[in-house]
């Protein structure tokens, strides 16, 4: 018997396709995870303006005089006001993204 002879009576079927996949080609879907890393540098900032002094109320005076009455020591106290104005701030500086394949893949319904 020949070949051809024993499937002279069977319709031959076409290759049986995917659902949803045409005659021509077929989609699919592939999953990858990649790690991306971007870098970023923050630095502080701190810059003084200027200064301000206000004197508050009068001054206070102690005069004491040595034993020997040879000398005097005159001491002055005033209460100022000082003004600091200070701004604070950072700085963010951005590097390069980089990417890279994903030894592992969790999460992402890859694996």
């Amino acid at each position: 018997m020949r070949i051809n002879e024993a499937y002279e009576h069977e319709t031959i079927l076409p290759y049986p396709t995917e659902e949803n996949c045409a005659m021509n080609g077929c989609n699919k879907i592939s999953t990858q995870c990649v790690d991306v890393t971007a870098p970023m540098t923050l630095t502080p900032t701190a810059s003084v303006g200027n200064v301000t002094v206000a004197c508050q109320g009068t001054p206070s005076i102690a005069c004491v005089t040595d034993a020997c009455g040879a000398s005097v020591t005159v001491t002055m106290t005033q209460q100022i006001c000082v003004s600091v104005p200070v701004r604070y701030g950072v700085t963010m500086t951005t590097g390069e993204p980089t990417i890279a394949c994903a030894d592992n893949c969790t999460g992402c319904g890859c694996c």
